[in-house]
């Protein structure tokens, strides 16, 4: 057990390390094309930080397909890591970063943000009521991703664009390259990491899913987390919340679309009975919060962090199981 735990921690640390090199590079990027601040933390960091959900979810669904018979117990480890991680990401990592910096985001951009949060978790409840989640399902929510990315997109490009730091002729190309090959390694890393994540399940007292959902939710949004608080400190208030915002799209549409199109997922019950629902609903929270004031002040944010702690103690006491 100490040397799958070794694996786990290893593998979730080198993949973070590589995360770090990705969103790095991005920035770079970005800031060659002159992009925005918000349109940074919205996708390009959205998607270098979710990563890790990402790798995670291709390589369980393979996973799947050469193993049909682990079919249930990789899907409630795969969702409840997706629905984990943005879980703690919404009610925690937005609450710490507005506790020690700022939490803000204009009014005219909540539909677009946190409304497609919302809407976000909603399509993927309604994919998982049927018990199941399809390829053709999966393939929807990727397409919801992109429909959300572009509209994004064209708003970005109405707007006034940033400043632009070119890199040196042929840079760019290079960056795009080792981005690449960055994603292949985490592949390989996450191989290793997901098998001895399903050993732990089999010999550990707690379900599948709720494994996903506190350890390997709360691993996976580290890179958020770490991101948006290197954000803070420099600054970039509208990337800080991009990041957390924009994270809690790309995880259940792109992520789990991602997975769900390659082999389809079994879905536990109490991923649709709870832990979804409460996903929703904290995010509707958080859209009020953000509407009345546009931003986030120390009480609510130790409320959003209050209602994280009760969602796991629920989740543990009354859903311990797959049911």
């Amino acid at each position: 057990m100490l040397g799958d735990f070794a694996i786990v921690l290893g593998g979730a640390a080198a993949i973070l390390a590589i995360a770090e090199l990705v969103i790095r590079l991005t920035v770079r990027l970005a800031r060659h094309y002159g992009l925005s601040g918000s349109f940074v933390g919205l996708s390009i960091l959205s998607i270098g930080t979710s990563l890790l959900e990402i790798m995670i979810h291709v390589v369980g669904s393979v996973h799947i397909l050469r193993d049909p018979a682990a079919t249930a117990t990789l899907s409630a480890m795969l969702l409840g890591n997706n629905v984990g991680s943005d879980i703690f990401q919404q009610n925690v990592a937005l609450a710490i970063v507005a506790l020690i910096g700022t939490v803000g985001v204009v009014r005219r951009q909540l539909p677009m943000e946190v409304g497609g949060l919302i809407a976000a978790s909603a399509l993927l409840w309604l994919a998982g009521l049927g018990g199941v989640i399809t390829r053709v399902e999966g393939v929807l929510l990727v397409l919801a991703y992109a429909t959300w990315l572009t509209g994004l997109a064209r708003t970005e490009a109405n707007s006034t664009r940033a400043l632009h730091h070119t890199l040196p002729r042929g840079r760019a190309p290079a960056f795009g390259a080792l981005i690449a090959l960055c994603f292949v390694a985490m592949a390989l890393i996450a191989d290793p990491l997901l098998g001895a994540a399903t050993r732990l399940v089999a010999r550990l007292p707690i379900s599948a899913s709720l494994f996903g959902v506190l350890v390997l939710g709360i691993c996976a949004a580290l890179p958020e987390l770490m991101t948006a608080l290197v954000s803070i400190r420099k600054g970039q208030r509208e990337i800080s919340a991009g990041i957390l915002i924009g994270s809690n799209i790309t995880n259940p549409l792109l992520a789990a679309g991602l997975g769900a199109t390659i082999s389809g997922y079994t879905v536990p019950a109490v991923l649709v009975a709870y832990d979804l629902p409460v996903k929703i609903l904290t995010g509707a929270l958080l859209y009020a919060l953000l509407w009345h004031r546009s931003t986030l002040n120390r009480r609510e944010a130790l409320l959003l962090i209050g209602l994280y702690v009760g969602y796991v103690l629920v989740r543990g006491a009354l859903f311990p199981g797959d049911f």
